[in-house]
């Protein structure tokens, strides 16, 4: 009953406290964090329901598996870019304490990227794509995702432009970061009669976006929040974030090299990739240590501040182990060659993209829709619960994953045993993936209740 009491659909989980006066742009950005948000819980939803139809194909549903797939990767890409622009739009307006260029602009580019990814969901639903795994929706629809960037690219870049010698490491990162979401999904918006062109340009999006453009925006807001709760000074952070920018860049662009020898790239690519990996490792420990040192001298006494760094700490964690130390491993070679393209893979996708991304975009998300409120115990207990749960959930879906790929790369790559017979092998880690994913869900709509209901006491 002690547990039941703090759940956070009972009782008042929020106490107002004095605000401070906002710019138009950072309301703006509510709007953007809560759709996020609420993709994100509709996202695990989808998920669970495929996860299930994997291991009972048998049941009835109104979408067919790949389908089902398709839009659940979809949500995956589209949901943090939704949040991402919002916290740039609220944390560059924090860091250069002005108004952004247009916030009028920041409107429109709201709707824009809403219709299209609707659109992109939808046309799913109906069976329509184009079978290009994570981009599976019409070319012309990412276009539209695409002007909502290039909007949002103006928009910062004149915001930088008027306060000229005043800007701040953290409002440049965010902003090249968003540039870098332009770029590297314009190209998908081609139709390319060569396969391997395809494959290099989806790349860039599957792997560049979560590992250099989402790696700037996250770095920005990192050391933001760090500076505004105490956690680093600034002259500190700010050394971080410039040693994060330059490696992810690097190491993104290069780090990609072990993806490309499986679509016909030269050999030396994988040697490439796999060396150019190790140095990704390097920022994310030095921001493990620095957050270590920070929580040692530093001690939090806001909840809602808190309550964002158990958010930012659970990325951290899966930013070190998912996609740095696991991503490197993979990357060798030798491993690389029997691994690719396994259930490890998708272990270490949930890993990469929705532990290290996610998880950042999460607490990016709760602190803005949080602004002007303060969790009460209750409320605190209940969000610590969310994330438990989702902390539990992903662990055991990746662990199972994990596990699975293992066994697939032994008994498939290894031995040779025909595909069908390994697969059968393998239904026994695909129910506890499914069972992994309905936990993360349970936690996922927990945390989604706590967040509206701060959303609705702080939209006045």
């Amino acid at each position: 009953m002690k547990l039941l009491s703090f759940l956070p659909f009972l009782g008042k989980t929020q106490k107002p406290v004095v605000r401070k006066q906002q710019f138009l742009a950072q309301k703006i950005s509510r709007r953007y964090c809560f759709t996020a948000v609420a993709l994100f819980a509709l996202q695990s939803i989808v998920a669970v329901t495929g996860a299930i139809d994997l291991v009972i194909p048998d049941l009835p549903s109104p979408i067919p598996f790949e389908f089902g797939r398709a839009i659940h990767l979809g949500m995956a890409d589209l949901w943090p870019l939704i949040g991402t622009m919002g916290m740039v739009y609220y944390f560059i307006t924090a860091e250069l304490d002005r108004e952004i260029y247009s916030p009028p602009l920041a409107r429109w580019q709201y709707w824009i990227v809403i219709l299209f990814s609707l659109a992109i969901f939808t046309s799913l639903s109906f069976k329509i794509g184009n079978g290009r795994e994570f981009l599976e929706g019409l070319p012309v629809l990412y276009m539209g995702i695409c002007i909502s960037l290039a909007l949002a690219s103006y928009n910062l870049l004149r915001t930088l432009f008027m306060v000229k010698n005043n800007i701040t490491p953290a409002a440049a990162v965010m902003t090249v970061g968003i540039i870098f979401l332009l770029l590297l999904l314009l190209p998908n918006t081609i139709f390319y009669s060569n396969p391997i062109t395809d494959e290099a340009t989806k790349f860039w999006v599957v792997h560049l976006w979560e590992e250099m453009a989402f790696e700037l925006t996250s770095a920005g807001f990192i050391a933001t929040f760090y500076v505004i709760s105490g956690l680093a000074d600034r002259a500190k952070i700010e050394k971080w974030l410039y040693l994060e920018a330059s490696l992810a860049v690097v190491g993104g662009l290069y780090g990609t090299g072990h993806h490309y020898y499986w679509i016909g790239f030269p050999a030396v690519w994988l040697a490439i990739g796999f060396l150019v990996s190790i140095v990704e490792v390097i920022p994310v420990g030095l921001l493990a240590h620095m957050t270590y040192t920070g929580l040692k001298s530093k001690k939090i006494r806001s909840r809602r501040e808190k309550l964002t760094l158990w958010l930012v700490l659970s990325s951290l964690f899966y930013h070190i182990t998912g996609a740095s130390l696991l991503g490197l491993l993979m990357s060798i070679p030798w491993i690389n060659l029997y691994m690719h393209g396994t259930y490890v893979t998708s272990g270490h996708a949930h890993l990469a993209l929705f532990g290290s991304l996610g998880f950042v975009v999460l607490a990016g998300c709760y602190y803005i829709l949080s602004r002007g409120s303060e969790p009460t115990l209750k409320g605190y207990k209940s969000g610590i619960l969310a994330v438990i749960l989702l902390n539990v959930g992903l662990l055991s879906m990746a662990s199972a994953l994990l596990t699975a790929g293992l066994k697939e790369t032994y008994l498939w790559r290894y031995l040779g045993m025909d595909f069908e017979q390994v697969r059968l092998q393998l239904n026994l880690y695909l129910f506890i993936r499914a069972f992994g994913g309905t936990i993360f869900a349970l936690g996922d709509l927990f945390l989604f209740w706590l967040i509206y209901k701060t959303w609705k006491q702080t939209s006045h």
